[in-house]
């Protein structure tokens, strides 16, 4: 099995990441199972091809040229989402940089989306339902990988993957054994798990709107609605809110 991590950059896509490598470790104890990180188009192709072990891979970028390996089910894709304005400010939070450029990785990342829609190809999550339901968003990413699991094992991933315990873990990245250890680009992070350091930060919902300026929320709202996403873009936050919870509602697996 091939599971692809495709989901928007803050979104809850190293959670699912870690919930799927949990999860396929857990059911299928006799085989070997290997998580990583990667952006190379030519891995997942070569991935797809005939093996015994399973990979669980995460990136941000969907290159159409694996469309057709989503379509076909050779690849197992798992989607998260959140408001881009949530996205947008947790990003510059973590990695910094501009809210354009960030736009620039948000447009990417509703394309993909809307082709997942499309082409019914992937379990998407709303961060909403990780937050809120995390229990049934582990059942329905079992169910969509075919792997047979109780109530109380879902429960107890669910409890092992929530927000404090990886928030506690991520600010202890540090002191893990230098072979976990990765120093990148200016960044530390756990090979393992994909934890940055000090991963989780503000966790909250609908808070970007608050930290964005005017204009800041008129360029993002114009991209959602070049990109078909008007739904996101209600400058009433309660009215968006709603919109956000129905959408996400529709979206979960």
């Amino acid at each position: 099995m091939v599971v692809l991590c495709d989901g928007m950059i803050r979104s809850g896509s190293t959670w699912s990441f870690n919930v799927a490598l949990e999860l396929v470790r857990s059911c299928r104890p006799h085989q070997r199972v290997f998580g990583f990180y990667n952006e190379n188009p030519a891995v997942l192709l070569a991935a797809v091809r005939p093996r015994t072990s399973h990979l669980i891979i995460k990136s941000h970028n969907l290159d159409p040229s694996a469309y057709e390996l989503c379509r076909a089910g050779s690849i197992k894709a798992i989607y998260t989402w959140r408001h881009p304005h949530d996205v947008i400010v947790s990003a510059i939070r973590m990695f910094g940089h501009s809210v354009e450029h960030w736009m620039g990785a948000v447009r990417n990342a509703l394309r993909i989306w809307s082709f997942h829609q499309a082409t019914d190809s992937a379990c998407i999550i709303p961060y909403e339902s990780i937050i809120s339901t995390p229990v049934a968003s582990v059942s329905s990413i079992a169910a969509y990988l075919g792997l047979h699991i109780q109530p109380e094992h879902a429960r107890q991933v669910a409890e092992a993957m929530s927000a404090e315990r990886l928030k506690s873990f991520s600010q202890q990245i540090d002191g893990l054994e230098r072979s976990r250890v990765v120093q990148r680009d200016g960044y530390v992070y756990d090979r393992q798990t994909l934890l940055h350091h000090n991963h989780i930060r503000d966790g909250r919902i609908g808070y970007g709107a608050e930290l964005l300026d005017p204009e800041q929320l008129a360029r993002i709202d114009a991209l959602l609605r070049e990109e078909g996403l008007e739904f996101l873009c209600s400058p009433d936050s309660s009215i968006r809110t709603a919109s956000l919870s129905r959408r996400g509602q529709d979206l979960s697996i």
